[in-house]
């Protein structure tokens, strides 16, 4: 199974909106195969920005920036996590290895 997705152009995304303000959102979404959610985000997004909120694309720079630093923020604290868990075993440990000696 392909893993290709398709990327809309802002005219495209333009033309998906205002048809679905026409026809509504599940008409337009069968109509051009595009998910409900899509169009109700971009939607959104024209409706705050205008033609400028719709950059070709599934998603703009700073939003594809924005989620591969949040991947990579989680990634680090689980590491940190697991760092501390260790050392907390490692503490633990020690403590009852020297009170046995005791």
């Amino acid at each position: 199974m392909s893993k290709h997705r398709k990327t809309w152009s802002s005219e495209e995304k333009e033309k998906i909106v205002l048809y679905s303000i026409e026809h509504g959102v599940s008409v337009a979404s069968r109509e051009f195969g595009v998910s409900s959610v899509s169009i109700y985000s971009w939607k959104e997004k024209f409706d705050q920005l205008g033609k400028t909120g719709l950059p070709p694309g599934s998603m703009s720079d700073s939003e594809r920036e924005l989620k591969q630093l949040r991947r990579e923020n989680e990634a680090l604290k689980r590491i940190v996590a697991e760092k501390e868990l260790a050392i907390q075993i490692k503490d633990s440990l020690l403590k009852k290895s020297q009170s046995l000696k005791k």
